[in-house]
């Protein structure tokens, strides 16, 4: 495979991906996460249309996730995403095991999820996740209120869909500032890369904007 192949089938696109958290404890043990995420294209060109830059709405996420402690540092989700986009919808199911830990003035999460994509206008859709974050305060020892801190995300997804495999990699900084102690906000760029398979690269960077309330 030629480095001219390569480059003449990367698609590249740029947009905005807004979202809103809300997490509520439930009990001692349990908590819940209400989550709506949009998608909004701004730029994109592929090897057989020219550049276009121009807004283009993607789609809509509204999710709920139901979790329960399984450890000191460790959690178990499950939950269902509904998808919507122009003309279509799809569903969601997810299940997610998270595992937090602290070296030194670092906050690790350790993330393995599972989730299957069902809709009527395509095949169904199964996914294996792993991410790991790393959250760093900006001073002190530890992020307090009125601080900024960096968040680093990298994760591999891995699908299966009408029998064909394909795999993704997202690398994602941010950087948050906690308001107090209901709210934070992080801004950064979601990247990813996916079609590394089938010869048809994929490249999507996405502004990230991220509100969160608990």
């Amino acid at each position: 495979m030629g480095l001219n192949r390569v480059c003449a089938q990367t698609h590249t696109s740029v947009g905005l991906l807004p979202s809103i958290n809300y997490n509520h404890k439930i009990k001692r043990d349990w908590d819940v996460n209400f989550k709506y995420e949009s998608r909004h294209f701004m730029f994109q060109n592929n090897p057989i249309q020219q550049d276009k830059l121009e807004y283009d709405y993607l789609l809509s996420d509204f999710s709920v996730l139901v979790g329960r402690k399984a450890g000191l540092n460790s959690k178990v989700t499950l939950g269902v995403l509904t998808r919507i986009e122009p003309g279509a919808m799809a569903y969601r199911t997810i299940q997610q095991y998270i595992h937090k830990a602290k070296i030194s003035t670092y906050r690790v999460t350790h993330r393995i999820a599972a989730d299957q994509t069902f809709s009527s206008h395509e095949s169904a859709e199964f996914r294996l996740r792993y991410r790991l974050s790393a959250e760093v305060p900006l001073s002190g020892k530890k992020v307090d209120l009125k601080e900024f801190y960096i968040k680093l995300n990298t994760e591999t997804l891995n699908s299966i869909q009408n029998d064909t495999y394909d795999l993704e990699f997202r690398v994602v900084p941010n950087i948050g500032y906690v308001i107090n102690k209901h709210h934070k906000v992080e801004f950064g760029l979601d990247n990813r890369f996916d079609s590394f398979i089938n010869d048809q690269f994929r490249f999507t960077s996405w502004v990230a904007l991220n509100w969160y309330y608990k």
